[in-house]
């Protein structure tokens, strides 16, 4: 019997290959980066004065402080040691200064927020917006509702596109804004560790995905809808810098 010939006839599409299935992904991550968004570009030209990036590093910073629990939804769900080894290493350089920087990632952006003129007592959970909120449930809501390795994409196809970004927003706030290598430590740290969690993330994504009933479809899915609500925080993002500007 040619189970292959039966398999078209019955209309049943074959999985995608694995290599397949992440190159897919990653033009979608490309066509989607957030590189080219008006936030970035902003920036990168000296629009917003102080004020406009305080506003936004406020809610960056809520967004850094949630999004954390990331790391151990995807530790509690699997029992690979692999898997659970690098979840407790992205915890330790997001929630720590033993590894990654010289404070918690979080607390690394609380710094560049205070030098942008955030007060201390802005930062409990009540000042945390709406937008910054929904992301940040649509991204744990993944980690919760999908396959360990669906999820590891997910992290994996923003990681993937943060260090152009974020070194583009360095290079201008060192060169337009006056900050010292201290304040933007937050920047200098994630210009470079995000391409590298990148990478064992997405090594950890081909060697599970094979386990994945329908990963071809579940992945190309998260990834689109990942990179859609981080385009809409950055919206956002952008009209914190904008409404700023206005005034």
């Amino acid at each position: 019997m040619d189970l292959h010939a039966n398999a078209g006839h019955s209309g049943v599409r074959p999985p995608l290959p694995v290599e397949d299935v992440i190159a897919q992904c990653n033009q979608i991550v490309h066509e989607k980066r957030y590189s080219r968004h008006q936030f970035v570009g902003s920036v990168q030209r000296g629009l917003p004065d102080r004020a406009a990036l305080a506003a936004w590093a406020l809610q960056k910073y809520h967004q850094v402080y949630t999004q954390n629990l990331i790391f151990s939804i995807i530790h509690s769900k699997t029992q690979f040691e692999d898997v659970r080894h690098f979840m407790i290493e992205q915890l330790v350089a997001e929630e720590t200064g033993i590894n990654c920087g010289s404070d918690s990632h979080y607390n690394l952006m609380r710094r560049f927020a205070e030098a942008s003129g955030v007060g201390a007592d802005q930062f409990g959970p009540a000042t945390q917006a709406e937008p910054v909120r929904r992301y940040v449930d649509t991204l744990l809501g993944i980690m919760r509702d999908e396959h360990f390795a669906v999820g590891l994409l997910a992290i994996y196809a923003i990681e993937s596109q943060s260090g152009e970004s974020v070194g583009k927003m360095l290079a201008a706030l060192r060169e337009a804004y006056g900050y010292s290598e201290a304040e933007l430590e937050w920047f200098t740290v994630h210009s470079d560790a995000d391409d590298d969690h990148a990478e064992e993330g997405v090594r950890l994504v081909r060697k599970y995905a094979p386990q994945v009933a329908g990963f071809d479809q579940r992945a190309l899915a998260v990834t689109e809808r990942i990179c859609d609500a981080w385009l809409q925080l950055h919206d956002y993002y952008a009209s914190l810098l904008n409404r700023s500007a206005v005034r």
